[in-house]
Parts: structure tokens; sequence; C-alpha cells
């Protein structure tokens, strides 16, 4: 697992450095990227760094959702085809509020359970 996790650090960190190179040299995608983004980088050809950075994306939502994590836009540069990258915004209105609506369905059934459990004991 450690060892997934060393790759996909390295793809990453490969892959931001190729980007900002080119950026730098002939900027294409840069002002598509809004300021304090978490970025993350997916490939047609690299499954497993698409999903890794996926399930990434997701945790930070998470957090983001719940008041740890700084509230601040979530980016994919996906690599379509080779040497063709898009800028994908995974941290649209309509996601963020899918993602609020599942922890606050979470938060009620909790409080139904809690309540219930105590009713029983009181009933006891």
């Amino acid at each position: 697992m450690k060892k997934k996790k060393i790759s996909i650090t390295n793809k990453n960190l490969d892959r931001f450095s190729k980007f900002l190179t080119r950026e730098i040299k002939k900027p294409a995608l840069s002002d598509q990227i809004p300021s304090e983004a978490h970025i993350f980088h997916g490939a047609y050809n690299d499954a497993n760094l698409t999903q890794a950075n996926l399930e990434m994306a997701t945790n930070i939502m998470l957090g983001m959702t719940l008041g740890y994590v700084k509230e601040a836009p979530l980016i994919m540069i996906f690599e379509h085809q080779p040497n063709q990258e898009m800028v994908i915004n995974l941290s649209s209105e309509s996601r963020k509020k899918s993602t609020q609506e599942y922890i606050h369905s979470i938060h009620i059934k909790n409080q139904l359970e809690f309540k219930n459990k105590i009713n029983e004991l009181v009933a006891a």
C-alpha cells in the first residue's frame, strides 16, 4: 500500500512538473485554474492515477463539507489524448450540495437512532 502511495505521489509530481514547464513556455490552461485550487491529474492511459486522484478529491470535498479543510476549488487536469489536456472542475455547486445533503441525512439518521436508544433505556 505504501509503495502504491509513493508511486502515485511520484506520478503526480512528475505530471505537475511537466504541466508547469509547458505552461511557463506557452500558457494554455493556467488561466482556467482558479486561485488556491487543489489540482489533481488524470490521464486516459493511467486509470490508477486517475482513480487515486478522484478518491483524494472526494476526501478533500468531504473535509471541506465538514469544515476541517479550507474551501477551495477542486480541479483535475485531465490528459484526454496524448499531450492534450483539459481542465475539469470537480467541485461544482451540485456536487457540493449533494455531499452536504448526504452528510445531513447521516446526521438525521444518527439523531433518530440515539433518540430511540434513549427511549428504550427510559422505558426499561
